[in-house]
Formats: structure tokens, C-alpha cells, sequence
């Protein structure tokens, strides 16, 4: 490619923190606030049959809570969450002792999708890629620049060594 046409493309993309959400108890988050870390964007629902998938991200935030933020997305995409976000609250705390960043309750796939889920979805917003979310707790690394630089499918666990590797790769 040339530089005119990448100079174009970058100016069309979306800025990951230029976006925000809502978190689980109602608080505007902006994502600037996280600007220069690696973020880990989880969609989560408590009726997956992967739900204790929690503990292992806790046991992430715990011990590479310097490295990375841990944040998720609790939707019913797939209809596996029919808890309110209160109840969500209540049973990330209480079964997992979740202390990492809750969302607010809202769409990961489709075109009423959360808008950071929207952003992961398509390359031309996000410069790097196309991201299908295809089911509950997939995850997306977010590197310190703000691109993406890890999908990793449901069925990888969040203390799985391709995690944890790739975010301690500078």
C-alpha cells in the first residue's frame, strides 16, 4: 500500500479511546482511561455453561492485573444471561469474587451490538481486522497503541499460556 491511501484509511478508522460504555452500575467509562495498557475485553453471560471461565479471569486480574485490564461485557447475544446488571453483579461477585470492570448488559454481535463490540467487528473501523463474536466469553486483547492483537475463541481459558503470553509480549 502507499502512504496516501494508508494516510486516507487512518483517517477513516475509530480510535478505541475515542469510544466509552456504561459499566455495570451505571457509571459513563470512557476508554482514553486506558490509553497506553493492554486491555482484555471479555463478553460474558452467567448462564454459560462457561461461566466459571470468571474464576479464571479473576485469577488473571489478580496476578496480571500490572500487565493488563480485565473488562466485561455481559450480553445475552447467545441466551445464556438473563440476569439484570445488578444480578449480574451479585453473581460475578459473590461465586468468582470478581473485582475487575463489569459493562452494562448489552448486545456483542449483531446491529444493536454494544459499540466497542461493533468497533471489534469490523477492520474498517478498528484497522486490523474483521472479528465475528461467536459466542459467549470470547476475548480480545487490545495492545498498549489501542489495536487489537489477540482473539482468543471461547474454548481458550483465560489462564491458557497463548493468553498469558501474548499479554506479556511487549
Amino acid at each position: 500500500m502507499n502512504s496516501l491511501f494508508i494516510g486516507i484509511l487512518s483517517f477513516f478508522l475509530t480510535s478505541i479511546y475515542s469510544m466509552q460504555f456504561t459499566d455495570v452500575d451505571g457509571n459513563q467509562v470512557n476508554m482514553s482511561s486506558y490509553q497506553n495498557k493492554k486491555i482484555l475485553l471479555v463478553n460474558i453471560a452467567s448462564g454459560s455453561p462457561k461461566a466459571a471461565q470468571l474464576a479464571g479471569l479473576q485469577q488473571l486480574h489478580q496476578q496480571y492485573g500490572d500487565s493488563v485490564t480485565i473488562i466485561a461485557f455481559p450480553s445475552n447475544s447467545f441466551g445464556n444471561e438473563s440476569r439484570t446488571n445488578a444480578e449480574i453483579r451479585q453473581f460475578c461477585q459473590s461465586n468468582y469474587g470478581v473485582s475487575f470492570r463489569i459493562a452494562s448488559k448489552n448486545s456483542v454481535s449483531g446491529a444493536d451490538a454494544q459499540p466497542l463490540f461493533h468497533w471489534l467487528r469490523y477492520a474498517s473501523e478498528n484497522g486490523v481486522l474483521d472479528g465475528v463474536t461467536g459466542r459467549d466469553f470470547q476475548k480480545y486483547l487490545i495492545g498498549r497503541d489501542g489495536k487489537i492483537i489477540g482473539i482468543f475463541n471461547a474454548s481458550v481459558l483465560p489462564m491458557d499460556s497463548t493468553v498469558i503470553d501474548a499479554i506479556m509480549e511487549n
